[in-house]
């Protein structure tokens, strides 16, 4: 940090311009809606069926030019919403019926001697209906051919079939033709697998609404929402899969608000790691179908919150959450540390179009960058409260880098080993651990809100990691700890040949109610786009001024009597206007060097700066200066932006001028490194990712 100080001209003030506050009009309820996947908690047929096609197909185009279609992809005639998967068939092409449909699965009832389908609504299959020719393959011993790995394996943990009873009828030299999608039939037997592995309840209702965690997560975030907003917002909460008479989809909540003369619509998601598909593709497009379908989507504004990472509530959350198995071990002790996010990257080999599907142009996805960068926020916090105590590694190799390519960064849900620098997955990031001589391994789940299907099955399937013993997650334990020799072969800890001891933490199911607090101030900044601000929260805005993200710009407080005089923030231009936009597959690149990121403002915006008159009081700190509201609030960028805020104090500590952000989730203020302070025009400079409710300070002696 330097100081210097700065001789302005004398001016003189021949006129005192008295501004008279105009009364403060009421802005119009913001109808929230709340989205998320609707998982199950146990094996639900009705999500079982419909999730392929609501949340990860889409509708399709039915004709060239056809309205209310947005964001669809592939040439006509297969146009699609999402195209989620690669070489997902959801066209039925005359001439090559069996891409679609070759195989049949269905379940041996003994007593009437018949195959039941197991989609309930077509017919049963009897013996003698099947050609001899046709193979009858139990579940359990079906190869998966894009992996020539069993497609529905035993129980990793007892050896049990779990699908006993379950066939595949027909193959690919010998098929069995149902007239039933071969994805559509596929995905209820994957569920009931993953439930069986889950142990999750089997009595309706229970079955087939969502986790109790992803329950409490709605409640929470509503009761917050109308503590600090009253009667100034509806929350809601609407599926990307719905179940009929239990939940309500997206499209129908929005067509609900619609109806109720709601014009003003918040769309958002709890995901920790932003991405275009979740917020885009699979929510707002659909929102916007709906309503244009209706007629009313000219009539609705419509803005998004997208996701909760890096900011300092969901730091300090990731804190605490690992603050148990950090001090696990003694101090001093040293510990490998494997952040995992979701994982996708590039996606398939190519970009395909045609009747084998439509596959979504993930090359262009912004979500491994931004996702990278919620790791270095959250690495940073990790090392400042733990770093003084135990030697915590986040690199290979131990060196002091933040460049992607050097750090034990993971993906969770990415098949295969990855080998083009940008990232790796779990169990890679796990054996480069073991080769730089770690034997303890913490591996942290964050981009999941709570422990689901995602991080208690398929992650640990794909990176070969155990799964929790029976029994856990119905006590609500969702960590688990092993030890490996050289190889991901498993080891008694107790042997002295365990090469490494490796701990998964569970991601956020036991700390539910903090993460809400980390989603609410991201709705409060989406909220606060609709001139919306907390109800005990007095906020005066100084200056405000629309800017894009192209072009980035300037705010600043020019009035030299105001109480915010010389606050301001410049925000960077688009570094590289044509990324990812303008990406094809072989030009397509990943961010390896944070300060060299594709983006930094995510969209247009109108950023504000205003004083807010309550501020919470400082703990550690004394404040010598007005809190200023930099908005809207807890938004994010990819680079710093520089602020600068007054102090109103003439100090001989000038030189200890600290800036503060305040922190919901501990309910303190936590300082940030001050670049510059101008010690005659009392303003100091700082940069930032995040914005918020900062205020200049001393720091308690």
């Amino acid at each position: 940090m330097k100081t210097h100080k700065t001789y302005f001209l004398p001016f003189i003030a021949v006129l005192a311009i008295l501004i008279t506050a105009c009364p403060k009009s009421v802005p119009e309820k913001v109808a929230v809606l709340l989205l998320s996947w609707g998982a199950p908690a146990g094996y639900c047929p009705d999500y079982a069926w419909n999730s392929h096609q609501t949340a990860r197909i889409g509708d399709v185009t039915e004709f060239e030019g056809q309205p209310c279609k947005f964001g669809h992809v592939g040439e006509f005639p297969y146009e699609i919403h999402i195209g989620m998967l690669p070489w997902q068939i959801c066209f039925d092409e005359p001439g090559y019926e069996l891409y679609y449909d070759r195989t049949g699965i269905y379940k041996w009832v003994e007593d009437g001697a018949y195959y039941e389908s197991i989609d309930p609504d077509a017919s049963p299959v009897t013996p003698d209906m099947i050609p001899a020719e046709v193979p009858v393959t139990p579940a359990v011993e079906e190869i998966d051919p894009m992996s020539d790995d069993l497609r529905f394996p035993p129980d990793p943990r007892t050896g049990e079939d779990l699908l006993d009873g379950w066939y595949i009828i027909g193959s690919l030299e010998h098929p069995f033709q149902n007239g039933i999608g071969d994805v559509f039939e596929l995905t209820p037997l994957t569920f009931i697998r993953w439930d069986l592995l889950m142990e999750g309840p089997a009595e309706m209702p229970e079955a087939c609404l969502e986790h109790e965690p992803a329950l409490d997560m709605s409640d929470y975030t509503k009761e917050m929402l109308a503590t600090h907003f009253g009667d100034q917002v509806d929350a809601r909460v609407g599926m990307y899969t719905a179940v009929s008479g239990l939940t309500q989809s997206q499209m129908d909540v929005a067509e609900e608000f619609a109806n109720d003369g709601f014009t003003k619509m918040l769309i958002t998601r709890e995901t920790t790691d932003y991405n275009l598909y979740a917020n885009d593709i699979v929510g707002k497009n659909f929102v916007k179908e709906r309503l244009c379908e209706i007629g009313k989507l000219d009539e609705v504004e419509i803005h998004q919150s997208r996701q909760v990472g890096r900011t300092p509530e969901f730091n300090a959350l990731n804190v605490m959450n690992l603050k148990k198995y950090i001090e696990a071990y003694p101090e001093g002790s040293t510990i490998a540390m494997i952040y995992v996010t979701h994982g996708g990257s590039k996606g398939a080999e190519v970009t395909y179009t045609g009747f084998m599907s439509t596959q979504y142009e993930w090359f262009k996805e912004l979500r491994e960058e931004n996702a990278y960068l919620n790791y270095l926020s959250w690495k940073k916090a990790v090392q400042a409260v733990y770093g003084d105590r135990y030697d915590l590694v986040f690199t290979r190799g131990g060196v002091e880098s933040d460049l992607r390519e050097d750090n034990l960064w993971s993906w969770g849900m990415v098949y295969g080993d990855r080998t083009d620098g940008a990232g790796m997955n779990i169990r890679q990031a796990i054996q480069r651990a073991k080769e730089d001589g770690h034997d303890k391994i913490l591996v942290a789940p964050c981009h999941w809100f709570y422990d689901c299907i995602d991080t208690l099955v398929r992650m640990r399937e794909i990176n070969n990691l155990p799964l929790q013993p029976k029994g856990s997650i119905a006590n609500h334990q969702y960590d688990i700890t092993w030890c490996e020799e050289n190889d991901d072969s498993r080891v008694d800890c107790s042997i002295e040949n365990a090469l490494a001891e490796i701990t998964l933490a569970q991601s956020y199911s036991n700390r539910i109610e903090d993460f809400a607090t980390c989603y609410y101030v991201r709705l409060r900044g989406g909220l606060e786009k609709f001139g919306l601000y907390p109800d005990d929260a007095q906020i005066q805005i100084k200056a405000s001024q629309p800017l894009t993200k192209l072009d980035g710009g300037i705010v600043q407080v020019t009035n030299p009597f105001s109480t915010l005089r010389g606050a301001k923030i410049e925000i960077p231009a688009d570094p590289y206007p044509d990324r990812p936009e303008g990406f094809t597959w072989d030009t397509c690149v990943y961010t390896n060097d944070p300060d060299d990121t594709m983006d930094c403002l995510w969209e247009d915006l109108t950023v504000s700066i205003g004083v807010q008159s309550n501020p919470p009081a400082m703990q550690n700190a004394q404040a010598i200066g007005p809190a200023v509201h930099l908005g809207p609030y807890r938004t994010l960028f990819n680079r710093d932006v520089t602020i600068t805020i007054p102090y109103d104090t003439q100090t001989e500590n000038a030189g200890n001028v600290t800036v503060y952000i305040y922190n919901h989730l501990t309910e303190d203020w936590e300082s940030l490194e001050a670049e510059d302070v101008d010690l005659d025009g009392r303003l100091v400079t700082f940069k930032t990712k995040v914005l918020g409710l900062f205020q200049a300070g001393l720091p308690s002696s």
